[in-house]
This record gives structure tokens, C-alpha cells and sequence, in this order.
């Protein structure tokens, strides 16, 4: 993101995530690992540093003349679509719409983990209390949950103590690595659209480490 008024700090925000998750020395899916929920919202926060700090390069770089004419449609748009307070799937739905002609795929990879990671990551920072259960009666299942759950990255450890709290279940090194290479898949995917040029040059160069997928992926999502 070429500019030499600003202060980047995508990848910055994006080491925060991976050094928390790299910092977490226990099995996979044992749960309870505070290390792990700090993972899950900077990775989500350098999502959205990402993403405004591509549209202002957009913005740095539509006034020179050189430049292809989609880069200051693509300014204008999205800078009027960021002082919204709407999810951020939806804005970069309609990045994607821009810059390829069409929205995402619903089923697409990158789209799908961008929605449950930032689905996480709302659950953590708009937090409520777990429901308290009388002896005997089920606990309603917590949604984000029932989401993550086929990806095989939640707790597994058959203590008692495990099923009292979604953040238990939550807190795994599993998760912490999903939810970096999760960011790393929308912002490649989103980099990938950019038309070449210089935009796209100065994006690639400043978005290396958040770009690259630093976990393993086993066939069934979870990270090895």
C-alpha cells in the first residue's frame, strides 16, 4: 500500500494474533488457553485494519494520472462505505462486487471464514454470560459454537469442567491457528482481485506476512 503519508499497521496488528497463537506450548485442542482469544480478535482486527488500509491506498494513489481509472472508482466507493458501521462481510462483499463484477461465492472458503471469524470475535467482544443450567437440564448449544465445531478445533478434553464455559471450549491452540489462517485467506483471496499495477505491486509488498498461511491444514479445517 504504497504511501509515504501513513503509518501501515495491518501486519503490525496481524504479528499480535500469531505471536498469541505461536505462544501457546499445549496440545492442540486442549482448551482454556487465554493466549488463544487474544489470537481470535486481533486476527480479526487486522482483517479490518486490512481492509481500510487498502482503500486509503486507493485513495493516496487515484490522483496520479498513470493510475488505471477502477482505483479512484474503487476510492470513492469504499471510503463512503467505511464510515458505515456495517458488518464487514458486507464491505467486502461489495469490494469483491467491484472489483470482479460479481459478489462472493456464499460457499466460497475465504467468504465463509471471514463471516464465522468475525462471528467469533463479535461473541467475544459483545460478550454475554453462559445460561446457569439447573442439575439435569441441557445446555443450550452456543451457536458459533455448532459452527466450529465440524472443523475439529474445539476443546476435546473430557474434564468435567470443560462444558461449563464456551470460552473453555474456545480457548485452543486449534483455534487460535484457524483464526489466523483465516485472515490470511481473505486477504489473499481480496488481494488477488486487485488489477495489476502499482496498487496491486504496493498491496503484495506490504501484505507478505498476513497473506501467507503460517499454520498446517488437515483435510477436515483443523490446523495440525
Amino acid at each position: 500500500m504504497p504511501s509515504t503519508s501513513r503509518v501501515l499497521n495491518t501486519e503490525v496488528v496481524f504479528n499480535i494474533a500469531l505471536d498469541a497463537a505461536k505462544s501457546i506450548d499445549a496440545p492442540p485442542r486442549k482448551g482454556g488457553e487465554r493466549a488463544a482469544l487474544v489470537s481470535v480478535v486481533f486476527a480479526a482486527v487486522s482483517v479490518e485494519a486490512f481492509f481500510n488500509e487498502l482503500v486509503e491506498s486507493a485513495q493516496d494513489l487515484s490522483v496520479y494520472e498513470n493510475v488505471p481509472p477502477a482505483v479512484g472508482s474503487f476510492a470513492r466507493l469504499m471510503s463512503d462505505l467505511t464510515k458505515f458501521r456495517g458488518p464487514i462481510a458486507h464491505k467486502f462483499q461489495m469490494a469483491h462486487w467491484m472489483l470482479t463484477g460479481g459478489p462472493y461465492d456464499d460457499d466460497s472458503e475465504p467468504f465463509k471464514e471471514l463471516k464465522l471469524l468475525f462471528q467469533v470475535r463479535n461473541d467475544l467482544v459483545h460478550f454475554k454470560s453462559d445460561p446457569l443450567m439447573e442439575d439435569g437440564e441441557p445446555k443450550p448449544p452456543h451457536t458459533t459454537l455448532e459452527k466450529l465445531r465440524s472443523k475439529n478445533i474445539l476443546n476435546d478434553s473430557p474434564a468435567e469442567d470443560s462444558s461449563r464455559s464456551w470460552i473453555q471450549s474456545l480457548g485452543t491452540r486449534a483455534v487460535a491457528e484457524w483464526a489466523c489462517n483465516a485472515s490470511s485467506l481473505v486477504t489473499a483471496d481480496l488481494v488477488s482481485k486487485l488489477p495489476e499495477g502499482i496498487w496491486r505491486d504496493g498491496v503484495e509488498q506490504v501484505t507478505r506476512i498476513i497473506r501467507t498461511l503460517h499454520f498446517p491444514r488437515s483435510p477436515g479445517g483443523a490446523t495440525t
